[in-house]
């Protein structure tokens, strides 16, 4: 368990379904990283934090039938992450997939990755409609149907999750293309402006917040907002969904914590 505390002895977010290395791009924990794999570490970072929420989800969805009371609030969390995945997933073919294309002058140099988001899409759309019936009440709660769907695509998106960190790897060959780092600065910016919405401070948030664990390799300081501000936003925003927020893996400082309902 990396970087996991001592203390937590049962099944963590780091497992099932195993987390990305920043070895993978070639580097040791704490090194930092070329600016022609800026894009390839905030991915990493992203990845991780989807990792995470889904084996957190995982791990949790049958034991939480223990307390019916809790049910509503964990279809919540495990609902808040179907929403991520598919917002960044909708984010990188919109606006990022186009724009390295543009830079690199290769056509077509993200299509693999564009093609593997169809080969988990309708299992990702399973999960997120039965989950949806669940909390309207068309369906019964049932937390060992919910871990089946999520096993019936979990595997793909995965390998997806890794495949993609291999292909921004190999962006070497275009570092000097452009300033990766700076356009990488910049285009996490603009994607995040587009993206907003209402429930963004205090949905996505503090969801992507509570699943990155900072210790993991400590790969730097994320999300890339100055302290001060980060500070404020936590104290003004975290609270309000936070019986959602117990499911997660990690505090709202980014300290791994042990799960409440895991297996």
């Amino acid at each position: 368990m990396a970087s996991v505390e001592s203390d937590i002895n049962r099944p963590w977010a780091d497992g099932p379904f195993e987390l990305i290395s920043i070895s993978l791009l070639g580097y040791k924990p704490g090194e930092k990283v070329q600016p022609y794999h800026a894009m390839a570490l905030e991915m990493v970072t992203v990845h991780n934090c989807l990792i995470r929420g889904i084996n957190s989800v995982y791990l949790q969805c049958i034991n939480v039938e223990r307390s019916s009371a809790s049910v509503p609030a964990f279809i919540k969390y495990a609902s808040v992450w179907g929403q991520i995945l598919h917002t960044h997933h909708s984010t990188e073919e919109k606006w990022i997939f186009p724009e390295i294309e543009a830079i690199v002058g290769e056509k077509g140099v993200m299509d693999v990755n564009i093609q593997q988001h169809h080969a988990f899409e309708e299992g990702v759309n399973e999960y997120a409609a039965y989950l949806k019936n669940a909390e309207n009440g068309e369906e019964k709660y049932d937390g060992t149907k919910l871990k089946n769907i999520v096993d019936s695509f979990m595997p793909v998106l995965r390998q997806h999750l890794q495949d993609e960190i291999l292909t921004l790897k190999d962006f070497d060959k275009y570092k000097e293309k452009t300033d990766w780092a700076k356009w990488t600065k910049d285009t996490i910016a603009k994607v995040v402006k587009k993206t907003q919405t209402s429930d963004g401070m205090v949905v996505e948030l503090p969801f992507v917040v509570h699943n990155h664990e900072v210790k993991f390799e400590q790969i730097g300081s994320w999300p890339p907002v100055p302290s001060l501000v980060f500070f404020v936003l936590k104290f003004l925003y975290f609270g309000k969904n936070s019986d959602w927020w117990q499911f997660a893996p990690c505090d709202k400082n980014g300290k791994a914590r042990d799960l409440p309902y895991a297996l």
